[in-house]
């Protein structure tokens, strides 16, 4: 067949010296599907230059003709890799099932995109794998690390491929995969992921290491607590709890002066996980932590090891600033002993309960009211009243100086008790402070004011 004078002109293009004529060339055969433009593209695509070669690849997908079909299963072996790749996508628009064959050996080809691309174009194809090494091979190609990771065998090995030549997102994704499986290959690998340049993979190799409890791994991960990341300290203790191993004690309480917070918290909770009474001193010290987050861990680590000498500082937790930190220290105590407010030891404590009533936090003087009616079965108001019978006046003094702290509670009833209080008490002492009643915006508590004032007028 001959050429017209326009192909015969596009021929001379695609011999001339210039990549860009030739390429242009290609770019003026698009669209077309007659004999001569294909004969044309077939000498394009042997091209030495990939952009006029992908050009021609992509132009070929138009054509059933199977000269055509040919020339893409043979450029799916192209040296440039964005050749392949264009390959692969004009095979796929072609439905060219008898490539089916040329596109399972590119699987495995150790280019994630080119991967993806050819697992993609097979399963439109409708191709199943037919082995376990070709349902390895297909997992990993369409990036189902999972399934891939599960399957073992020989699916690590093209998993630790992916994992060197990947890029950042490549990596953590092999490395979170790598929790489906397990052996040797596989320790390997997140031990090798341990020393990553990217701190999230880091991260993530250290929690998979724990969770399939590789106990090889405990030194690295020792030295893990010392990573520039805070993310990877505080993974590498937590691993360290799920491992158990006695030689990580020690690192751990050392953890416990990280400048971060996280990594402090990770630490007492795998210290909780240890058991190990050399580390009760140093989580009690987290008892008061600067960071809330911290302290709340340090008691809910002192209720899991249940020992009954931290029961004192779990008490004066429960006058922490934090609703989270006394709801966990109330909960290790009840773990360590349901009877804990009947303990002289504890009652040994009231001194500084009572203290705590005149804190300027209001929620501290709220949590100590509570305590107190927790240990002695009173509150504040009744506390003072029975000890203001039958005592010297110092006791009437020092139980005048709770009642008015509280007549500035925040609960109208608590002020209304303690105004009504100081009203029995009849001390001169309290009559500046119940004047300040007279303008409470509870009418109760201002109507006990006055009836208070009138009895104060001597000590």
């Amino acid at each position: 067949m001959g050429l017209g004078l326009r192909d015969w002109w596009l021929g001379r293009c695609l011999r001339a010296g210039s990549v860009e004529a030739r390429r242009l060339a290609v770019e003026k055969l698009q669209g077309r599907t007659d004999g001569a433009a294909l004969q044309l593209l077939l000498r394009a695509v042997r091209d030495p230059d990939p952009t006029v070669r992908r050009a021609a690849v992509a132009a070929l997908g138009q054509f059933k003709e199977e000269v055509a079909l040919g020339a893409l299963v043979q450029a799916l072996r192209d040296s440039d890799e964005q050749v392949q790749e264009t390959a692969v996508l004009a095979l796929r628009r072609a439905e060219s099932r008898s490539a089916v064959p040329a596109l399972v050996g590119l699987l495995g080809h150790g280019n994630a995109r080119l991967e993806r691309r050819v697992a993609q174009t097979l399963q439109a194809l409708g191709w199943r794998p037919s082995s376990p090494e070709e349902e390895a091979r297909y997992a990993v190609a369409s990036g189902d690390y999972e399934r891939a990771a599960a399957l073992g065998g020989s699916a690590i090995a093209l998993l630790a491929r992916r994992f060197r030549g990947g890029d950042y997102a490549e990596r953590l994704a092999v490395v979170r995969a790598l929790t489906r499986s397990s052996g040797p290959e596989v320790t390997a690998l997140l031990m090798e992921a341990l020393r990553d340049e990217d701190a999230t993979v880091r991260a993530a190799a250290a929690d998979g290491l724990g969770q399939l409890g590789v106990g090889a791994a405990v030194p690295a991960l020792i030295r893990a607590l010392k990573d520039a990341a805070p993310a990877v300290r505080a993974a590498a203790a937590v691993a360290l709890g799920q491992l158990r191993d006695p030689q990580a004690v020690d690192p751990l309480i050392a953890a416990l002066e990280d400048a971060q917070w996280e990594v402090r918290t990770a630490a007492l909770e795998a210290l909780g996980r240890l058991g190990d009474r050399r580390a009760w001193s140093s989580v009690v010290a987290r008892l008061e932590d600067v960071d809330q987050e911290v302290r709340q861990q340090a008691a809910e680590t002192l209720g899991v090891v249940g020992d009954e000498t931290v029961v004192e500082k779990l008490v004066l937790t429960l006058l922490d600033p934090h609703a989270g930190v006394r709801q966990a220290a109330a909960r290790a105590l009840y773990r360590i002993d349901p009877g804990w407010q009947r303990s002289e030891r504890v009652r040994q404590l009231l001194p500084k309960v009572e203290a705590a009533l005149q804190h300027r936090d209001v929620s501290v003087q709220l949590a100590a009211a509570t305590l107190l009616r927790q240990i002695t079965g009173l509150s504040p108001a009744e506390l003072a009243q029975q000890r203001s019978h039958g005592h010297p006046t110092r006791r009437r003094e020092a139980a005048a100086g709770i009642l008015e702290s509280l007549v500035q509670d925040a609960d109208p009833d608590v002020r209304l008790t303690a105004v009504e209080a100081l009203g029995r008490l009849r001390l001169s002492r309290s009559r500046a402070v119940l004047e300040r009643c007279l303008s409470d915006p509870d009418p109760a508590v201002a109507a006990a004011a006055l009836g208070a004032l009138s009895g104060c007028h001597g000590s």
